[in-house]
């Protein structure tokens, strides 16, 4: 059983944790800041391909009038674009544009350089030990919520990769 004070400490340090993430390299100091449903939108379709706008809004857990607003600013934006299902269904997928994926590998690039900066004197194995409990977490409320999320992680370059351990890893 956990105690109050360590589920309070983690909902307050999950709070600045939110804040700080997007803090580490100002929008003003980069051309092209992504803003953070871009940023989602774009990562969940590269993690996990095409997908419709009902698709996306079950994945987020959200409702399809939501998602279809943030798909449609993503569009205008050129990050994201409409396709025919690959797979021959009637409903318009959507993937990210040439556009959406550099920038998305631009924003995980200064996402990386924020958290190298604010863990350049933590051992190697701290690093690695708050990323394996941040993913725990993560796949946590995935498994309450029933909204699994593909892991591919941004390489140094940005490129997205799958994650150790998944299928696609596997290959």
């Amino acid at each position: 059983m956990q105690s109050e004070d360590s589920v309070n400490e983690l909902v307050y340090e999950h709070m600045l944790l939110s804040r700080y993430a997007l803090q580490g390299a100002p929008p003003q100091s980069r051309t092209e800041a992504l803003d953070r449903s871009s940023t989602v939108l774009l990562a969940r379709l590269q993690a996990g391909g095409p997908m419709s706008v009902a698709e996306l809004a079950q994945s987020f857990g959200l409702d399809i009038s939501t998602v279809h607003r943030q798909v449609a600013a993503a569009m205008k934006s050129g990050l994201i674009e409409r396709i025919k299902d690959p797979e021959g269904g009637v409903a318009r997928k959507h993937q990210p544009t040439e556009e959406g994926v550099r920038r998305l590998e631009e924003e995980f690039r200064s996402r990386r350089a924020s958290y190298e900066q604010f863990t350049a004197d933590w051992p190697r194995e701290d690093v690695t030990a708050l990323a394996r409990l941040a993913r725990r977490f993560n796949e946590s409320v995935e498994g309450t919520l029933g909204h699994s999320w593909p892991r591919h992680y941004p390489t140094e370059t940005g490129a997205a990769e799958p994650a150790p351990g998944t299928p696609a890893a596997q290959d």
